[in-house]
């Protein structure tokens, strides 16, 4: 782990070009990992907002994550934590595999079953490029994502019945750490403890929770960050809820970490 400096902007700009590694904020709990020639999409592509409770991606964005459009032309995986609406979507992670014939798709059985099964069919060829990712309580990883190295997953509690995976990506050196829907009180955080993070993107309630804030002290040396705010969150409300902690709220909104 080789992190120098990093900023945070919680506005949609521009990407810095001096950056090795860039966090995208797509909506809710979705984000584009990327070093400008490799990236990953995880829990970006969703379709219920529950009543408007949480934040969809804008059409636009949605478009050119499907089609593999800038600044989505370099993604290689799509990951997804867990199977509820506001973090995945099977019809449209099928269309992103017909669209783009390189890239791959790795989640739950819960969600590579909903692909098969659903009123989008594959393409030719698709069916080969969805990874399921046999995690459980009893068998929570790490799992090594077959093709591609700077990519692992773990199980770890959301809420019965719902297989929850986090993911670890690590590029250039920098490593990254995406809590899906973890309830804090429940999960044993063993599962990652061989591994060292630089940031650490968790639901806002673990700035609520005393499990949650323990877990985020217990890695002093990872910037921790908060997502999954409501989608009515104002300036305000978050830092009535989070005080000074550091979040990602907004489509378009970055960090940008440089490395050596």
């Amino acid at each position: 782990m080789r992190l120098l400096f990093s900023a945070a902007l919680l506005a949609a700009t521009p990407a810095i070009a001096s950056a090795d590694v860039t966090i995208r904020f797509i909506a809710n709990e979705g984000v584009h990992i990327t070093n400008g020639e490799s990236g990953v999409l995880i829990d970006a592509l969703t379709w219920n907002s529950y009543d408007g409770t949480y934040a969809l991606p804008s059409n636009e964005a949605r478009a050119a994550m499907i089609a593999g459009e800038a600044p989505y032309d370099d993604v290689m995986a799509l990951l997804f934590t867990h199977i509820h609406g506001d973090h995945s979507d099977a019809a449209a992670a099928v269309e992103f595999l017909n669209a783009q014939a390189s890239a791959t798709m790795a989640a739950s059985p819960q969600i590579t079953d909903a692909m098969r099964n659903n009123e989008v069919a594959l393409a030719d060829g698709a069916d080969q490029r969805i990874i399921p990712v046999p995690l459980s309580a009893s068998d929570p990883g790490p799992w090594a994502h077959p093709r591609f190295d700077f990519i692992e997953g773990a199980w770890l509690f959301h809420r019965e019945g719902v297989d929850n995976v986090t993911w670890h990506v690590e590029l250039d050196g920098v490593s990254i750490l995406h809590l899906g829907d973890t309830q804090p009180q429940m999960a044993d955080f063993s599962v990652w403890n061989d591994t060292e993070f630089d940031v650490i993107l968790y639901p806002y309630w673990f700035a609520q929770m005393a499990e949650g804030i323990a877990f985020l002290d217990s890695r002093p040396e990872a910037r921790a960050i908060a997502f999954h705010l409501p989608a009515a969150a104002t300036p305000l409300t978050i830092r009535a809820g989070l005080g000074e902690r550091e979040y990602l709220f907004g489509e378009g909104s970055e960090v940008v970490i440089e490395t050596e």
